[in-house]
């Protein structure tokens, strides 16, 4: 990962440190992170590439590797939240995807035609047998709709409906449910409740205009664009951890019903810088994309970007 200029605004509402950089009136206010955000795994929609290593025999998927949530200390973090939680992962893990550890690679086949879903149980794609996706690492979720055991999410899987990241059951895997759920089990850390008490946001269909073909990191990928955090095809994703840490698809949700979101008021909203790539160079702009954290389904946290969100019912 690159070094990143640890300067932001900081309160006292939630963590009650010392070293302030400004105080804010009030805990649900923004929080400004340093500038220089990108590590390669900021998109929520990102691409990877390669095997599950580079070297299997030196980090074998029995050395974890290292992963935290945030500790709120503006000197430590590069975004000062302790919601703001890397996923775990073994050291073949190419995070923020799992490896399979039978074919070594970070693809998993399907031995039948099985369904993607929303995190509601919506049917959102199909898929046919042999066709190879990619799981994300540190979440599962039961639906009892459609099965009983815990399903992974697929990230950006081929589907009749095109590139969908939803949830998969594993055991219609090469690599099996027993194994799958294992290896989920060994990288699985939920997302820390704050506590406090939560105000009533819904989830709606966002305004995407000013933020295309802008990123949310200053190196100018082809990926890592603002709008991989919003609205697309009727669905928004709730995001693991902030870009920056890397921020895969935790929970999908369908965007025109309505859906309540509680927010955590204890957590400040958090700003991110954005940049236009279309000189060649990153040109920081007065645009930023803000993101909130709460849940929408008890037990499930995470951020979600504001413009997905209104304090209005629909």
């Amino acid at each position: 990962m690159r070094s990143i200029t640890q300067t932001l605004t900081y309160s006292s509402c939630r963590w009650g440190l010392g070293l302030l950089v400004s105080v804010l009136a009030a805990c649900g206010t923004d929080v400004r992170p340093p500038e220089a955000v990108g590590d390669g795994l900021a998109s929520a929609e990102q691409e990877l590439d390669g095997e599950c290593t580079a070297d299997w025999a030196a980090n074998p998927c029995t050395v974890a590797d290292s992963a935290a949530c945030g500790t709120g200390d503006p000197g430590v973090d590069s975004i000062n939240s302790p919601n703001n939680c890397e996923l775990g992962g073994m050291k073949c893990d190419p995070r923020p995807r799992m490896c399979n550890r039978n074919t070594k690679t970070y693809w998993f086949t399907a031995t039948s035609p099985l369904t993607v879903y929303d995190s509601l149980g919506n049917a959102l794609g199909s898929v046919t047998t042999g066709t190879k996706l990619r799981i994300n690492l540190g979440t599962r979720k039961t639906i009892s709709t459609v099965s009983a055991n815990y399903l992974v999410m697929g990230f950006s899987v081929p589907t009749s409906n095109g590139a969908i990241s939803g949830w998969v059951r594993p055991e219609l895997l090469d690599a099996g449910y027993t194994n799958i759920m294992n290896w989920v089990a060994a990288n699985y850390r939920p997302a820390p409740d704050p506590g406090g008490t939560y105000s009533d946001w819904y989830i709606i269909p966002s305004n995407n205009a000013p933020y295309e073909g802008l990123h949310v990191t200053n190196d100018c990928p082809a990926g890592n664009m603002a709008v991989h955090y919003l609205g697309r095809n009727g669905r928004i994703n709730l995001i693991t951890n902030l870009p920056g840490k890397g921020s895969p698809t935790k929970a999908v949700y369908p965007n025109n019903t309505g859906l309540n979101f509680k927010r955590a008021q204890v957590q400040h909203s958090v700003s991110l810088p954005l940049y236009d790539c279309s000189s060649g160079s990153a040109v920081r702009v007065s645009a930023t994309l803000n993101f909130l954290y709460g849940y929408v389904q008890s037990g499930h946290w995470g951020w979600i970007a504001m413009p997905n969100l209104s304090t209005t019912r629909p």
